[in-house]
């Protein structure tokens, strides 16, 4: 596990003191061990945090020469043989990743990279070109920042290092601020601030003669549709795309956890997982989040308040699977969100469920567990539903009315519905639709002109337009800007254990989008792909379940747990003249009001999560509101 960094600056030489800012930053997580690289205008460093787990050389590891070309990479590459069979070489060669990224490089050029599968950033100086190649994985769990200037290309795997080497001029992105806010994924590769920039995945960056061009190597959308002869040809190869999905990325671990909640996507994974070890007579530790009291007495019946009622008969089914159950019973929530703010320096969409996934990473890491398996986004591949077939008249009077409610279907309430709706959109000074779940002052939203801009991606704040073919579900994928795997590679960074998706594996991504639709909703079963090739696999009460799991459903209890800290919290937002400008701090008292007066109201559980976003966002602009552009 490595954080890459480096700086090429045109045409002047790099002062030892912007280094120094650079690598400043990632003290925080100790490195074990770094090796540098410096010729005048080029600086690269690579910093290892854990021991390495390969038997090759460690330097090599860190920073790889050859033919005047210099390599630094955090890799893992799951075709080594496929690769090594390219270049002529023998299959059982002992080659670093970086030799063999670097003579891909030197072989077939910048393309090189569509040929690289796994979790991988890596940035390439050709000494000779006097060029630039950064790069990362198509969708895994990994992130490159850059940021460019007139004078200099910096870039990082971490992005506090781009952030410090010249604080004067950083500035916040309000757009992206606003997209925080409002649970809007701007389709851009913008982070929080204007001048850094999220290197999107499935592309390179080339720097040459101070000019820099962005390149996609890999297209999702340009999948093309797949015909084999029977329906359980579709489901064999489902099985064993999903298998080598999960074993490339367990591989080299020495005891190995994984996130397993009572949905079928951390189920899946952590069954092939243990079915893996199991041939090797080999454990492995399941990590489960549940409330610290009872919650199910305020939620619909059809919501798993508590997902042990599922993960604990799944690790006694499994037999090799040792259950944890993660009650977070002394995080604090607004130390949570302070801390979570200063590791991944930008405000966070799910701000109020940080406090368990913290409390699972600390809980594995106090196991020694060195490997952990997630399943982020397995909605979008492993557990893909389809999308519906035919005209469904239901579904279509509930988009037309833009009903989102969970309430059940019947004319008198889409009656009511209706009429609402007239009415709202009669009355001149209607709220807009993120009123209900978001926390932006209405004038910064409308000097943003944020609906307009909403309008021009296609984006639906009111979350009522349903995925309808292929291309909504290479959107939902969002092959071309996703930033899932970022979050997860800083908390891997903090606790030094390396964090996989399985469902984000390319190959497993492109076989999803090639299955004709029909092979999803079959014989009258949602899911009939997964669970025809998990049956037998997975407990029947997983499959055939009825309920949607949620997690941080005590986010509103624990909150009153704090209730003087929170109102101090929101009190002290009154006199910072940035944050009232983004905010709307007195609608943000009245959420917390609300849910102090009753935290197992039906509503606490929402208002909980509105809520904490917003102070994140609003600690956010506390901690940077002298640079806002």
């Amino acid at each position: 596990m490595n954080i890459l960094s480096g700086i090429h600056t045109f045409p002047f030489q790099i002062s030892n003191e912007t280094i120094e800012r650079l690598k400043l930053s990632t003290q925080k997580f100790k490195p074990i061990q770094e090796l540098e690289y410096q010729d005048g205008n080029i600086f690269l460093v690579n910093q290892s945090l854990k021991k390495q787990i390969l038997s090759e050389d460690d330097s090599q590891q860190l920073i790889y020469s050859d033919n005047n070309c210099w390599i630094v990479s955090n890799s893992r590459i799951d075709n080594r043989e496929e690769l090594l069979t390219r270049l002529a070489l023998p299959i059982n060669d002992q080659l670093s990743d970086n030799a063999i990224l670097l003579k891909m490089y030197q072989e077939f050029g910048n393309e090189f990279v569509k040929h690289i599968e796994g979790d991988w950033t890596l940035a390439i100086w050709n000494q000779s070109k006097q060029e630039l190649l950064i790069a990362r994985d198509q969708l895994g769990v990994s992130a490159l920042y850059y940021r460019l200037t007139d004078e200099y290309i910096a870039f990082s795997s971490y992005i506090q290092g781009l952030i410090e080497i010249d604080q004067d001029t950083i500035k916040i992105d309000e757009l992206y601020l606003a997209g925080i806010m409002t649970a809007w994924i701007t389709l851009s590769n913008n982070t929080a601030f204007v001048n850094i920039q999220h290197l999107p995945p499935a592309h390179y960056g080339l720097v040459k003669n101070g000019r820099f061009t962005l390149h996609r190597y890999w297209e999702a959308e340009k999948t093309p549709e797949l015909h084999l002869k029977s329906e359980m040809d579709y489901v064999k190869q489902f099985s064993n795309v999903l298998e080598q999905s999960v074993k490339n990325r367990i591989q080299y671990a020495k005891k190995l956890g994984s996130q397993l909640s009572s949905g079928f996507d951390s189920s899946t994974i952590t069954t092939v997982a243990a079915e893996i070890f199991k041939k090797e007579n080999k454990r492995l530790t399941a990590f489960t989040s549940i409330p610290k009291e009872k919650t199910s007495d305020y939620f619909p019946e059809h919501t798993a308040t508590d997902e042990s009622y599922l993960s604990i008969p799944t690790a006694e089914f499994l037999g090799n699977v040792d259950h944890v159950l993660v009650r977070s019973e002394n995080q604090s929530i607004i130390k949570n969100i302070h801390d979570s703010l200063e590791l991944h320096h930008a405000p966070l969409h799910a701000a109020g469920n940080m406090f368990w996934i913290h409390q699972i990473y600390l809980d594995a890491q106090s196991q020694d567990i060195d490997t952990l398996l997630i399943g982020q986004s397995g909605n979008t591949t492993i557990s893909w539903t389809g999308y519906p077939k035919g005209l469904q008249i239901k579904r279509l009077i509930k988009q037309i009315l833009g009903y989102k409610g969970q309430e059940k279907f019947t004319p008198i309430s889409y009656l009511q519905y209706l009429i609402a709706e007239i009415k709202n959109k009669l009355n001149n000074n209607a709220m807009p639709s993120w009123d209900a779940y978001s926390f932006i002052n209405p004038q910064f939203a409308k000097v943003m002109d944020l609906l307009q801009k909403m309008k021009e991606t296609g984006h639906d704040p009111t979350f009522t337009k349903s995925i309808q073919n292929k291309k909504g579900h290479v959107n939902f994928i969002n092959p071309k800007y996703s930033k899932i795997g970022a979050l997860w590679q800083d908390l891997a960074y903090q606790y030094k254990i390396s964090t996989y998706d399985p469902s984000t594996d390319k190959r497993l991504v492109e076989y999803c989008l090639s299955v004709p639709n029909n092979y999803y909703q079959r014989h009258n079963t949602n899911k009939w792909l997964l669970k025809t090739a998990m049956k037998g696999r997975l407990l029947d009460d997983l499959i055939h379940q009825k309920k949607k799991g949620r997690q941080a459903t005590d986010l509103a209890i624990r909150i009153q747990s704090e209730a003087t800290e929170f109102q101090e919290l929101l009190k002290s937002f009154r006199s910072n003249k940035a944050i009232q400008y983004y905010l709307d701090c007195p609608k943000m008292e009245q959420c917390l009001e609300r849910i102090l007066e009753n935290p197992r109201k039906k509503e606490a559980y929402s208002d909980s999560i509105f809520l904490t976003r917003g102070i994140s966002c609003a600690l956010f602009i506390q901690k940077y509101q002298h640079r806002f552009a």
